[in-house]
């Protein structure tokens, strides 16, 4: 297994003079990647790579403190930096209104995320298997993905690669015993409690026994596959949303109607992407939607309210509106800002860098800032009318684009250093916000990622480190200074 690593998949993965942050449970699967890695770069040593460990602590299983030993004498012994983080994920999960798993996993990625940027990592190593490809397949299909669900885990994506992916169960145990290297066994793993559990334990165990002893290799091929197929139709949907996007002057995202003319395959991605960018859903539009959508043929005067967002086909296109703006349109909604401004609601704003811009129904506005002094402001400042957010200009920088303001949406969410993510509802409650007031306060955010709640709080993305240049997010009073663009 580790020639065929070293010769054939490392080489492709791990560019010279990259920084690896791999994933560690303790378990056998990643003790062997962690080996592996490790021996890899003391036989490559002129391509200059080096590795940095990390272990999450659940806080759940008793073993767990042990499962930190093993951890941290494996990192001594190969003189490798190795970080722990500990947390609560039952009472995360509680928090997030999610399932332990799902809630772990995304704590766990965030965490992660956090060590790669603190670390200067650029690769992130994690131990899924084939085992782990052929339960998630297995998973998604009884979801009722499509290619791109099918398509399983990449063996590369977003700065993880996953080198064990093509090799299975018994190889990893294998090694282990070849190389004499401790693991620890998590019984809940062992406990056909979560639906991907019993796919592992009771149905993968079924169809290798009963149609296929190969099964795990053939949902894995399957899913390379797939993969092939959906990297070209994303090609081809990126050509065609080229050529079919259009917008309004109020900047609503449409489609000509041409796009009924396009192939099902990528008609159905045209009209899931328009929708994930109008909602931030990045899941989009379920089949059944989408199928009524395309059901019309692209009819002029068609209108649906679906999820999120308002879709209408008009002589010019079909276009996609935003729940809450489209209600905005409709007529007056209360809005509450310091229990004393009331307005209509405000579509969104994408911020720039270095410009001010109103927010006439709040009679706010709001400036992204390199440089911001109060003392050079036409007028006093005032605490309790002005509201500051400190960010890392490097980090902001790479959300450009993506920046904007605007009020709350469902799913929106907050990441705190030490706690994870917690649902803006959440926020809200711990705050005491009103309902009314939720409905009213602007948010600066990134997709479902809110990074600011004027006046309220600020997430721990995008954080101050020591000597890190700045950047300041302003909520002032319209007309207290500084060159103002108008919504």
């Amino acid at each position: 297994m580790y020639e065929k690593l070293r010769t054939h998949v490392l080489p492709q993965l791990i560019p010279s003079n990259s920084k690896v942050l791999v994933a560690v449970s303790g378990g056998p699967d990643s003790m062997a990647l962690s080996h592996i890695l490790w021996r890899y770069v003391q036989e490559e040593r002129a391509k200059g790579i080096s590795l940095v460990l990390t272990h999450v602590h659940h806080g759940v299983r008793k073993e767990s403190d042990d499962e930190v030993h093993l951890v941290q004498d494996m990192a001594a012994k190969w003189e490798t930096p190795c970080l722990v983080h500990r947390f609560d994920a039952k009472e995360y999960a509680k928090t997030m209104g999610q399932s332990f798993e799902e809630a772990a996993r995304e704590w766990r990625y965030a965490r992660w995320k956090e060590d790669m940027r603190k670390e200067g990592c650029t690769l992130l190593a994690t131990a899924h298997h084939l085992g782990d490809q052929a339960e998630t397949i297995l998973y998604r299909l009884f979801r009722g993905s499509g290619t791109a669900g099918l398509a399983g885990i990449y063996p590369t994506r977003d700065s993880i690669i996953r080198p064990l992916l093509t090799f299975g169960k018994v190889d990893i145990l294998n090694y282990c015993a070849q190389e004499a290297l401790p693991y620890a066994l998590d019984s809940s793993n062992a406990e056909p409690v979560y639906i991907r559990n019993r796919i592992r334990l009771e149905l993968l165990p079924e169809l290798e026994k009963v149609y296929n002893p190969r099964i795990q290799e053939v949902l894995g091929h399957t899913g390379e596959l797939l993969r092939w197929d959906e990297e070209y139709l994303a090609q081809q949907v990126e050509t065609a949303w080229q050529r079919y996007q259009i917008r309004d002057t109020a900047g609503i995202i449409g489609l000509s109607r041409d796009i009924f003319a396009e192939p099902a395959a990528i008609l159905s991605r045209l009209l899931r992407r328009a929708a994930m960018l109008t909602t931030h859903e990045p899941r989009g539009l379920g089949y059944s939607y989408v199928t009524k959508i395309m059901g019309t043929g692209g009819r002029p005067g068609w209108r649906q309210d679906l999820p999120g967002l308002t879709v209408k086909i008009t002589d010019e296109g079909i276009w996609f509106n935003c729940s809450a703006l489209a209600r905005g349109q409709l007529g007056e909604v209360a809005l509450i800002h310091n229990q004393q401004q009331v307005g209509r609601a405000f579509p969104e704003i994408a911020l720039d860098m270095g410009r001010w811009f109103v927010i006439p129904s709040l009679q706010l506005a709001i400036g992204v800032l390199e440089d911001w002094n109060s003392s050079s402001e036409n007028g006093t400042f005032h605490e309790n009318k002005h509201k500051v957010a400190v960010f890392n200009r490097d980090l902001l920088s790479e959300l450009q684009g993506q920046l904007v303001c605007r009020t709350r949406r469902e799913g929106d969410k907050m990441w705190f250093q030490g706690v994870g993510h917690k649902s803006l509802k959440k926020v809200f409650q711990e705050e005491n916000i009103s309902t009314k007031e939720r409905n009213a306060l602007p948010l600066l955010a990134c997709g479902a990622e809110v990074l600011w709640i004027p006046g309220v709080r600020q997430s721990g993305l995008c954080r101050l480190d020591q000597n890190a240049k700045r950047v300041y997010c302003v909520l002032k009073p319209q007309g207290s200074g500084s060159n103002l663009n108008s919504l």
